[in-house]
C-alpha cells in the first residue's frame, strides 16, 4: 500500500512539474490584434472576406467567440474535426477531415498515390492535377478543411510519416506542396498544410524539442510553408513537438515573427494538431478543443474546472477570460474570414458521411466507386512517379509475346487477403500501396501487381511465388522462368498504431519480411531477375551489386491503382519519368540525421547538427558516392543537352536571371525527361556544394529539340544571414543535369558585382 501511494505522489509530482515546465504566457503583443485586422488595405486579396467576417462579429456575444474557437474531435460529430454550428448566426459549422491520401475513414473514396509518389513526378501540372482531384471529393462529402498537405521533410529516412510528405529536398518540396494546395481550394475547400514546424519524427513527437539554427530554419524547414502560403494556403496546422524548447503552437513570438508578419502576411487559421499544447495567442482554432460539444452549461463546466490550480489547466485548458478581446476576436475573425475567402457560406455541400457510425465495409471491391472519375488521375501520378534505378541490357519494357515466361514473386506482389482490414491501414499483408496511420484513406479496390501484370500481358506464361519464406518456391519459379521479378517492401506510420514491433518509425532501413533472402536466391539462378520496391523511403541494397540484378525499379506508395500503373511502365505502354524524391545511401550511418530513438530527458532533444545538409547536400560535402542519387530516373529514351546560357534579366547589380539550355530527344521512344537546375553558391554564402532551384518535366518527340529556360528571382537567391535575408555578391555556378549526381552542363557567372 505504501509503495502505492508512493507512485501516485511520484506520479502527480510528475504531472505538475510537466505543466510548471510547460506553462504559457499570455502578454500581449505591441500590436493589438484588432488593429492588425482593421487596418486592412483595401486592394488585400482577403480584404471582402475580412470584412464580412467583422461584420459578423459585431453580431456575436461571448459565447458565440468562444464556440467557434474550440472544436470537437472524434465522436463529437459527423468528422473526425468538428466546428459547431450556430444557426442564429447563419453559421453551419466546419468539417475537418483528413488525410493527404484521400479522405480518412469514409468508404468508396479514392486512395490516391502517397505525397512521396507525387514529388516523385516532379511535374508541376500532375500535382496539381492531383490536388484538384482530392479537393473534389472533399467538397462533394461536405468537408470545409481538408487536413492535407503534410509537408515535413524527410530529414531522417526512418522516420514514419516520411511516405506522405515530399520528400527531401525544401525546393521540391515547396513546388509540390503549394501546387496541391492550389488544386485542393480551387474545389473551395481549405487545404492545411502540416505540421508547423520542425516535426520530422515519430518518437517523442509530443514531447521532444528540435532544435535548429536561425538559418536552417528559414532555409530549409520554412521553405515549404512560405510557398504554400504564397500559393494562398488556408490554414496552417502545429505539430506536437517543440521549437528550440517551446510547442510550436505555444509559441506566439514564432507564429508572429514569421507566418504573422508583414512579408507573408498569413491571413488564414492556425489550428492545433489534436490534444497538441497550445497558447490562446498563437492557435486560432483550438482542435479539439477541451470542451465537447454539448449545450451550456456543461462547457462553462469545464471553464470552471480550468480554474483548478496547474492540473485544471493542464487537462481542461486556460480559461477564456484570460483571453485578452482584441485577441479572442482576431481568432474569430481569422476563422470566419478564411471561411469566406472559399466562398463556403453560399450552398457549400452539407457533410455526406458519419466517419463513426457509417459502415465501411472490409474486402468489398468496388470498381464502380462513387469517385471513380478521379481513378485515371490516380493512375497516372502513380505510372509517373514510379522510378526506373537500373535498366541493363534493356529488359525493360517487358514484351508481351507468346512463350515468353516471366516469374512474379514475393508477398508484396499479391493483394491482401483482406482489403482495408485494420483501422488505419496499421498492417502489412500483400502489396504496400500506402503507409499506416491518419494519413491514410480505405480502398475502393487495390490492383495487386501480379493482377496488373497478368492482365496487361496477356500472351505471357506467368509463374507465380507468393510466400517470402518458401525459398524453393520462389526458386523453382524462377529458374524456369526467363525474366524474374522480385517484389519486395518496407512499411512505416504514425505512432498511433505499431505494425510489427514497429511504432511509426521504422527500427531500420530493411526491406520487411526477410526479402534480402528473398531477391539474393533468385537472382542466384534468373539473370534477369528485376527488383521492385514498395517502400515508404530509402532501403539498404545488399544485393545491388548482383550482376543478375539488371532491373531495379522504385515504385514507393502507388495507391489503388498500384499493379495498373506498374504494368503501364514494365511494358512501356507509359514511358517512365518518375524521379526520386530522396537518395539512397548505402548504410544507414552514411545518411546526415537519424531517429533519436531513446531519451532519459523530460524533453528529448532532437539537435538539428546536420543544418542546411540534408539528402544529397550532405552526400555531396561528405563525398559519398550515393547507390541512388536525388533525381535520378530512367528513361526508355535518352536526352543530350547543350547551349547553356545564363543572362541578367535588367542591367543591376543583383538582377533576374534568365537560364536556357537546348534539350534533345536522341533515342528512339518519344518520352518526358526532369532538367534538373542547381546552384552553387559563393563561398561566402555558407551553403552546400550544390542547391537544386528549379525543374523542368519536358515532353520531346523523337529526333526533335526544344529549349528549356528558367528564371530565377534575387528572392530565389537570397539567404539567411546575421540581419535576415540578404544577396550575396560574388562567382556562382550553374549546374544543369537528370540527376543530384548526373550533371550534364555547368557555367559560372558573377552576381552582384
Amino acid at each position: 500500500m505504501n509503495l502505492l501511494i508512493a507512485s501516485l505522489l511520484v506520479l502527480i509530482a510528475a504531472v505538475l512539474y510537466t505543466q510548471y515546465l510547460n506553462r504559457i504566457e499570455y502578454a500581449p503583443t505591441s500590436t493589438t490584434p484588432s488593429e492588425y485586422l482593421t487596418s486592412i488595405d483595401p486592394t488585400h486579396p482577403w480584404f471582402n472576406s475580412t470584412s464580412q467576417a467583422l461584420s459578423d462579429l459585431q453580431k456575436m456575444t461571448p459565447d458565440d467567440k468562444h464556440a467557434i474557437i474550440m472544436g470537437s474531435g472524434y465522436g463529437f460529430g459527423p468528422c473526425l474535426g468538428n466546428v459547431a454550428p450556430l444557426p442564429h448566426l447563419g453559421f453551419n459549422g466546419l468539417c475537418l477531415q483528413d488525410a493527404p491520401m484521400g479522405v480518412r475513414a469514409v468508404a468508396n473514396v479514392t486512395a490516391f498515390p502517397s505525397g512521396l509518389n507525387l514529388a516523385a513526378t516532379f511535374d508541376r501540372d500532375l500535382m496539381r492535377q492531383y490536388g484538384e482531384a482530392m479537393g473534389s471529393e472533399f467538397r462533394e462529402l461536405g468537408v470545409n478543411i481538408h487536413l492535407g498537405p503534410m509537408i515535413n521533410l524527410m530529414r531522417a529516412p526512418a522516420a514514419g510519416r516520411n511516405w506522405e510528405g515530399p520528400g527531401a529536398d525544401p525546393f521540391l518540396a515547396a513546388i509540390s506542396s503549394a501546387q496541391i494546395v492550389k488544386g485542393v481550394q480551387s474545389q473551395g475547400v481549405i487545404a492545411t498544410a502540416k505540421h508547423w514546424i520542425a516535426n520530422e519524427q515519430e518518437t517523442y513527437r509530443s514531447t521532444s524539442s528540435s532544435n535548429l539554427d536561425e538559418k536552417t530554419l528559414m532555409e530549409v524547414y520554412m521553405l515549404p510553408f512560405e510557398h504554400c502560403i504564397e500559393a494562398g494556403v488556408g490554414a496552417i496546422m502545429c505539430g506536437y513537438n517543440k521549437l528550440n524548447q517551446k510547442y510550436s503552437c505555444a509559441d506566439h513570438e514564432s507564429v508572429d515573427r514569421i507566418l504573422r508578419a508583414p512579408e507573408l502576411d498569413f491571413r488564414g487559421i492556425i489550428m492545433t494538431d489534436w490534444y497538441a499544447q497550445y497558447s490562446f495567442k498563437a492557435a486560432d482554432l483550438i482542435m479539439p478543443g477541451i470542451y465537447p460539444l454539448l449545450p451550456a452549461p456543461w462547457w462553462k463546466l469545464g471553464n470552471l474546472l480550468s480554474r483548478i490550480p496547474l492540473l485544471g489547466s493542464s487537462w481542461w485548458g486556460q480559461p477564456f477570460e484570460q483571453i485578452p478581446e482584441a485577441r479572442l476576436d482576431e481568432m474569430v475573425v481569422r476563422i470566419l474570414s478564411t471561411m469566406y475567402q472559399f466562398g463556403q457560406n453560399d450552398k457549400f455541400p452539407k457533410v455526406g458521411f458519419n466517419s463513426f457510425k457509417d459502415v465501411r465495409p472490409k474486402n468489398e471491391y468496388n470498381y464502380d466507386y462513387r469517385f471513380k472519375r478521379n481513378a485515371e488521375v490516380a493512375r497516372k501520378v502513380a505510372a509517373a512517379s514510379t522510378v526506373i534505378v537500373r535498366n541493363e541490357g534493356g529488359v525493360l519494357p517487358l514484351k508481351n509475346e507468346l512463350g515468353l515466361k516471366v516469374a512474379i514473386v514475393g508477398e508484396d506482389a499479391r493483394a491482401p487477403r483482406v482489403l482495408n482490414e485494420f483501422e488505419l491501414q496499421a498492417n502489412n499483408d500483400g502489396t504496400l500501396a500506402q503507409g499506416w496511420g491518419s494519413g491514410t484513406a480505405d480502398y475502393p479496390y487495390l490492383i495487386s501487381p501480379v493482377e496488373g501484370i497478368s492482365k496487361r500481358g496477356e500472351k505471357l506464361s506467368v509463374l507465380t511465388s507468393f510466400d517470402n519464406k518458401n525459398i524453393s518456391a520462389a526458386v523453382e519459379a524462377s529458374t524456369a522462368a526467363d525474366v524474374a521479378l522480385v517484389f519486395a517492401n518496407a512499411n512505416s506510420g504514425e505512432f498511433i498504431a505499431a505494425v510489427e514491433g514497429q511504432y511509426g518509425d521504422r527500427n531500420d532501413l530493411k526491406l520487411w519480411r526477410d526479402a534480402d533472402k528473398l531477391i539474393e536466391a533468385v537472382a542466384a539462378v534468373n539473370k534477369k531477375t528485376i527488383v521492385v520496391i514498395h517502400s515508404v523511403g530509402p532501403v539498404e541494397m545488399p544485393w545491388f551489386n548482383h550482376p543478375n540484378i539488371v532491373g531495379i525499379v522504385y515504385a514507393m506508395l502507388p495507391g489503388q491503382e498500384s499493379g495498373s500503373a506498374l504494368a503501364d511502365i514494365l511494358f512501356g505502354d507509359i514511358n517512365p519519368s518518375g524521379r526520386l524524391p530522396f537518395t539512397v545511401l548505402k548504410d544507414r550511418s552514411d545518411y546526415p540525421a537519424d531517429v533519436v530513438y531513446k531519451s532519459n530527458d523530460w524533453t528529448p532533444q532532437i539537435n538539428y547538427t546536420e543544418g542546411l545538409y540534408l539528402d544529397y547536400r550532405h552526400a555531396d560535402k561528405a563525398g559519398l558516392t550515393p547507390l541512388v542519387p536525388f533525381g535520378h530516373g530512367l528513361s526508355y529514351t535518352k536526352f543530350s543537352y547543350s547551349n547553356l546560357i545564363v543572362s541578367p534579366v535588367r542591367s543591376e547589380a543583383f538582377s533576374d536571371l534568365s537560364i536556357s539550355l537546348k534539350l534533345a530527344n536522341v533515342g528512339d521512344v518519344a518520352g518526358h525527361e526532369v532538367v534538373q537546375l542547381y546552384i552553387a553558391f559563393p563561398e561566402a554564402a555558407q551553403e552546400p556544394p550544390k542547391i537544386l532551384k528549379g525543374f523542368e518535366k519536358v515532353f520531346v518527340d523523337v529526333e526533335q529539340e526544344t529549349t528549356v529556360t528558367f528564371q530565377l528571382s534575387r528572392k530565389d537567391l537570397r539567404v539567411w544571414g546575421k540581419e535576415g535575408w540578404e544577396n550575396v555578391e560574388g562567382e556562382y555556378g550553374v549546374l544543369v543535369g537528370g540527376s543530384s549526381r548526373d550533371i550534364r552542363l555547368e557555367a559560372k557567372f558573377s552576381w552582384g558585382v
